[in-house]
């Protein structure tokens, strides 16, 4: 018989792949090529462009508003100015202590300080100068905000400083990727000043607050971050200043306008006691109710300017005067019921309307809510007019 042929013994052979396996790093990416690491830097950057746009011109325009277009906010005796606004919101803030013991007395260097700052914030978000430092600052203004001006809004979110927070943190956090910024002109001309090292690596464009590997050193990094400091410093020193400078004649019109329109009378505690009054607001003769708090204004002076404010002497709050068209004159706290802001008196719409979050009150139908973030009427105070002197008096 024909010998058998013995097979090999395969058992301890490794098993052969029938068809070879990349590793993962070595597989196609089914179509997507990697992008290199300045273009993916390119495309964070032209989506965070909007973002900057917005931030950077919101913040300048509202520090040239309170030097500038506004010129109540630096005057300490206008109903709508910085000190009126920190007197509102001690009553709301959890900052209030804070507010009493500092804000209050240094109201004005605190409104010059916040105009200066925020005009600085945005020429950094702007050009991309220090621009991580600039938005954290701008997230730290628009968290004092949220604690002051809106800590009393509710739902919480229709107060409109928490999206400020949010988007400068973001801004923060991403950065700018370089695009469309100053620091590569401020790089160039402080290399090529002599202000940093001579080293052919030097990457003039990095972030600041980030560093480059191509960066030499970090003598450099510090030097570029004072130079860019510097350039926005003094930006922000020069707009606010010049704004600051064409703002005094605006301030000091308003400043003669309110005077001229204060009535001459002299409230009750100074050393004059207020006439007896004859008449109410809502008739012509008769005893009043209740006996007067203090001389608040002058009939004459409100019928011809139609509105005067004046400051509620049982409280301190900013109170104002105004006159309807049937003749008839009638007293509101001035204090807006959303968030402590002072309301101004419209006279072309009769409305009683609140500077800061757009709520509006009828002063024909008792201080009723129109419109805004808000239900709670204004406050009505009970007057009487003598109608021999003219004097208008708060009755108790």
């Amino acid at each position: 018989m024909p010998r058998r042929r013995r097979m090999p013994n395969r058992a301890g052979a490794p098993r052969r792949q029938p068809y070879p396996v990349p590793a993962a790093s070595a597989r196609p990416s089914l179509g997507r090529v990697p992008l290199p690491r300045e273009a993916v830097d390119r495309r964070v950057g032209l989506a965070m462009l909007p973002l900057r746009a917005f931030l950077g011109f919101t913040f300048v325009f509202a520090g040239l508003d309170k030097l500038l277009f506004d010129p109540t906010f630096l005057d300490p005796h206008a109903p709508t100015s910085i000190l009126a606004q920190l007197q509102g919101f001690d009553r709301t803030s959890p900052l209030a202590p804070l507010i009493a013991a500092i804000g209050e007395p240094l109201a004005i260097p605190i409104g010059i300080l916040i105009a200066f700052s925020e005009i600085a914030v945005g020429l950094g978000v702007l050009s991309g100068l220090l621009l991580r430092l600039s938005a954290w600052g701008g997230a730290a203004i628009a968290t004092l905000l949220w604690l002051t001006a809106s800590w009393s809004i509710h739902p919480f979110y229709l107060g409109p400083d928490l999206p400020y927070i949010f988007a400068f943190t973001t801004l923060a956090l991403v950065g700018d990727g370089n695009v469309l910024t100053l620091r590569g002109a401020v790089g160039r001309w402080a290399w090529g000043s002599g202000l940093l090292d001579e080293v052919p690596a030097v990457d003039v464009t990095a972030e600041p607050l980030t560093g480059s590997l191509a960066t030499p050193s970090a003598l450099d990094l510090s030097r570029r971050r004072f130079l860019e400091g510097l350039f926005v410093g003094v930006a922000a020193l020069a707009v606010g200043g010049v704004t600051g400078w064409l703002g005094i004649g605006g301030r000091e019109a308003a400043a003669a306008a309110r005077l001229a329109a204060t009535p001459s009378t002299t409230p009750t505690g100074s050393g004059a006691s207020p006439p007896t009054p004859t008449s109410s607001v809502a008739a012509a003769s008769g005893p009043p109710a209740s006996a007067p708090a203090g001389v608040v204004g002058d009939l004459a002076s409100v019928k011809r300017t139609g509105s005067e404010v004046f400051t509620v002497p049982t409280s301190g709050d900013p109170g104002v005067l105004v006159a309807l068209a049937d003749g008839s004159v009638v007293a509101f706290d001035a204090v807006c019921t959303h968030a402590g802001c002072t309301v101004e008196y419209d006279p072309s719409q009769r409305v009683l309307a609140c500077p800061c979050h757009g709520a509006v009150f009828d002063a024909t139908a008792h201080g009723a809510v129109l419109a805004g973030p808000t239900n709670i009427p204004l406050v009505e105070l009970p007057i009487s007019i003598d109608q021999k002197t003219g004097r208008i008096s708060l009755t108790a």
